[in-house]
């Protein structure tokens, strides 16, 4: 589902997607040899479950999640945290 900028849930759309987006472009020190990080992988490398990381980037489930669950992602993925809030016009 597609939400406008006027809706508090964009933001988290907007999140998730990008999320998603760095797992599975990624290259950091986690990543796989296709440049890749699993679900379960990045769950445990954040200290959170699978459920919540499959929550997160589901376009079905509207899960919410705090800046500090937000700064463990992007620090093993590697990315600067702003990354996730930028609009990149992603369809998957």
């Amino acid at each position: 589902m597609k939400f406008t900028e006027e809706d508090d849930r964009y933001i988290y759309e907007l999140v998730s997607q990008n999320i998603k987006y760095f797992r599975l472009n990624n290259n950091s020190k986690y990543s796989d040899k296709y440049g890749r990080i699993t679900q379960e992988r990045l769950a445990e490398l954040c200290d959170i479950s699978h459920a919540f990381i499959g929550n997160i980037e589901s376009k079905k489930v509207m899960q919410s999640f705090s800046l500090a669950v937000l700064y463990r992602i992007s620090k093993v993925l590697g990315i600067d945290i702003k990354e996730f809030f930028e609009d990149r016009h992603l369809d998957s």
